[in-house]
């Protein structure tokens, strides 16, 4: 009887422990993790109700494209604007062929070349001038007209300004005249000097060859409408290929102002500023403008820095940040021996600032594991980074447990030192894009841009549910010369 009952005893052990073992395999969870490292077992499958997945949610998407600023130093040629100025006014550049109103007609001709000179905001010039008048004398009964010939070099200067609705407000004075030959009139077959008369004729029309100078300038230079054919063309879609790619910059300029023209050591300068909001689109279609605008009343400022700082917005989808992800960890293991893992597939979705981290995997386990990190710029690489990896462990899940225990540290260090999305290539698209398109071209005739784009950096990253919206700041420079 005793016999009897051990060997009952011993049966019932045995189908105790088989039963909980059986338990283990339906109810993993329930088991502390050293159990379940004990059972040699091949792989545990996972399901959803093993490890759960972070819920994927977004914050709202907001982005009010930040302006740009771009100040442009011009320089001007004086030599250059003093050849334009002798190929224009050339031959006769005053007539006045009645003599009813004030009894004198009067012509002039620039018989020489014009010299120019500019201090502070003030033009010096010098202009030689042939003349020929016929004056109208009352003798009383009858009037005789008699022809008076010189030659003269008057010294003008000329302030220039703007005003607010971009015309040009110049000021202009005779300082002084040199009679190059002395006026004459003939009398009785005879040349007989009048300087005396002809200095009071100077005196009498001092003003209004003043005018005339001044009205001749704001013809030959009609700023409004150059600043409005610029103002917008500045608003059409601008198209350039770079690094393979059809690249299109869309501005949308909201402001224009610039610093006084001043004058030293042969050359005219000024600083020309534009706010505007960029907009940068990759593809074959035209993306078309934004709301045009009419051009804005002129700002004047004492001075302005030489820089320029773009805002401009770029995407990088999760297809992409899969692929790079996957090229960096396919054929990739973790762990050791029996508990070793492969990863299979890796996918990247959001989880509010959280951009999680999906991993397929076979081995020790079969199924997926999710990581939380958080996107970042890395300025030395320029590319975007992920840190402070981790696994959002819950306490009563075993598998969880095995995932920290065995591949938690080697994913993070993996992830976070090798996993990058470089900028680089945006970078040098905008850098190509400024060398074909803006820099080292000549936009009219003696005029060229010049300039460099020297650092990117990056203002703000949003998860959307697209990919990574990343607004990138860029540093440079540009300068325009008139030679």
């Amino acid at each position: 009887m005793q016999k009897l009952l051990s060997i009952i005893i011993l049966a019932f052990c045995i189908l105790q422990s088989t039963y909980a073992r059986k338990e283990v395999v339906d109810d993993i969870n329930d088991l502390p993790l050293d159990t379940l490292l004990s059972v040699k077992v091949d792989s545990i499958e996972i399901d959803s109700t093993t490890i759960e997945a972070p819920e994927e949610v977004y914050d709202k998407f907001y982005y009010i494209p930040r302006t740009s600023t771009i100040h442009i130093p011009m320089s001007i040629n004086i030599p250059l604007i003093e050849r334009r100025l002798n190929e224009t006014f050339n031959g006769l550049i005053y007539n006045d062929s009645i003599i009813e109103d004030d009894g004198l007609k009067l012509k002039a001709w620039k018989n020489r070349n014009i010299k120019l000179k500019y201090q502070a905001d003030t033009l010096f010039y010098t202009i030689p001038v042939k003349i020929w008048a016929e004056k109208r004398f009352d003798l009383g009964i009858t009037t005789t007209d008699k022809e008076i010939n010189a030659e003269i070099e008057i010294d003008f200067q000329t302030t220039i300004n703007f005003s607010k609705d971009w015309k040009l407000l110049t000021h202009t004075t005779i300082l002084d005249y040199r009679w190059l030959s002395k006026p004459t009139i003939k009398i009785l077959g005879m040349n007989m000097s009048i300087s005396f008369l002809a200095d009071q004729l100077i005196a009498s029309y001092r003003n209004d060859f003043n005018k005339e100078i001044d009205k001749a300038l704001n013809e030959q230079i009609p700023l409004a409408e150059y600043m409005a054919e610029i103002w917008t063309s500045l608003q059409e879609p601008i198209s350039t290929n770079a690094s393979g790619y059809q690249i299109w910059i869309v501005a949308s300029p909201e402001n224009i102002y610039c610093t006084p023209l001043l004058g030293d050591l042969g050359k005219l300068t000024t600083t020309l500023g534009i706010k505007t909001k960029l907009d940068l689109f990759v593809g074959k279609q035209n993306p078309g403008s934004r709301r045009k605008t009419g051009l804005p009343p002129l700002k004047m400022y004492s001075n302005c820095i030489d820089t320029i700082d773009i805002g401009v917005l770029t995407d990088l989808p999760y297809e992409l940040m899969d692929s790079v992800a996957m090229d960096m960890l396919k054929g990739t293991t973790f762990g050791e021996g029996r508990h070793s893992i492969s990863v299979d597939t890796i996918f990247f979705y959001g989880k509010k600032d959280k951009l999680v981290i999906g991993l397929g995997v076979s081995g020790f386990i079969n199924g997926k594991i999710y990581l939380e990190s958080v996107p970042y710029f890395d300025r030395e690489n320029v590319s975007i980074k992920v840190k402070d990896v981790d696994y959002k462990l819950d306490t009563r899940n075993v598998l969880a447990k095995i995932v920290n225990l065995f591949y938690k540290k080697k994913l993070k260090e993996k992830l976070e030192s090798e996993f990058e999305l470089p900028l680089r290539t945006e970078f040098e698209m905008i850098k190509e894009f400024g060398r074909n398109s803006i820099f080292d071209t000549e936009i009219f005739p003696d005029v060229k841009i010049n300039g460099r784009l020297d650092d990117i950096d990056v203002d703000r990253i949003q998860i959307t549910p697209i990919g990574l919206k990343v607004s990138l700041d860029i540093n440079g420079k540009l300068r325009l010369s008139v030679d």
